[in-house]
């Protein structure tokens, strides 16, 4: 089975460019990371009902908005390995 190991790229913030790291750490279940500038802001988890991004500290500058084209790269990536899962299957 594949899945997303990490992704990193440029991200536009009012404050300026930074740095995104979005990474499956060892032993993570399938949850991610979310590295801001080497900084870790939270993780990007799957719950029964989707995924949802939860912020190590309280953070009221980020709103759902902000945060979906996080959720849509996950997403993206693991509606493709499940599509490839049932092919196999088949």
């Amino acid at each position: 089975m594949s899945y997303l190991i990490s992704i990193k790229f440029i991200g536009a913030f009012p404050d300026g460019d930074k740095v995104v790291e979005i990474s499956a750490p060892n032993g993570g279940g399938g949850n991610y990371h979310l590295m801001i500038n080497n900084f870790y802001y939270g993780s990007i988890i799957k719950y029964t009902t989707g995924w949802k991004v939860v912020f190590q500290n309280y953070n009221p500058d980020y709103c759902a908005g902000d945060l979906q084209p996080l959720i849509d790269i996950i997403t993206e990536y693991d509606t493709q390995i499940e599509k490839r899962i049932v092919k196999m299957n088949k």
